[in-house]
């Protein structure tokens, strides 16, 4: 009998370790100190040189965290890996050539280490939040998907004007869901419906 409730312990913790490795306790963007153990698994995924085109990150109850990056090894690369994590680990998806249009790759990617601090999307999440309680009337609302987007800007002299962060927040009943803008600096922009 005690080997059956050792077996079941045993069992018990094996669960418990799985869905702590599937991150399903909670959105990456929710806390500061998620974020930081994110930046260091990005980091140590696709070194501190990376450079990004694309970072998206959702977060589902059932499915858990899931990140898909456009990445290349550094900011003058012209070409980008696309890779999707999902269920605890990553999976390459596809290259992709950068599409230069009289610009260098410089001015099309940015650095989690240097151009963009991941750690400003918690705050953005939480203006986010107050933003769709206060002006929507939105209760009982959640963050379902933060995208940062780098864009062309050929007018600025400050490529970091072309990062787009959209950020999207629903009800928990789901009946409303609301896009929301940010720029580079954390300043809200808008709400994008």
């Amino acid at each position: 009998m005690k080997n059956v409730y050792r077996f079941i312990y045993f069992l018990a913790f094996c669960s418990f370790l799985a869905c702590s490795g599937n991150n399903k306790s909670g959105a990456v963007y929710e806390s500061g100190k998620q974020f930081s153990s994110l930046i260091k698994d990005l980091n140590q995924k696709f070194t501190e040189k990376a450079a990004y085109s694309t970072i998206m990150f959702s977060y589902d109850k059932i499915m858990g965290n899931s990140i898909l990056v456009k990445v290349a090894k550094d900011l003058d690369s012209t070409g980008l890996e696309e890779w999707l994590f999902m269920n605890g680990s990553w999976e390459k998806k596809s290259d992709i050539p950068l599409k230069l249009e009289n610009q260098k790759p410089s001015d099309l990617l940015f650095t989690i280490n240097g151009d963009f601090d991941l750690s400003k999307l918690v705050d953005m999440v939480d203006v986010s939040k107050e933003k769709v309680v206060s002006e929507k009337k939105g209760k009982d609302v959640e963050c379902k998907s933060v995208n940062l987007l780098m864009k062309s800007k050929k007018t600025t002299y400050n490529k970091m004007d072309g990062l787009i962060i959209q950020i999207t927040i629903e009800t928990m009943d789901g009946s409303g869901k609301y896009d929301l803008g940010f720029d580079s600096k954390g300043n809200f922009e808008g709400f994008l419906n």
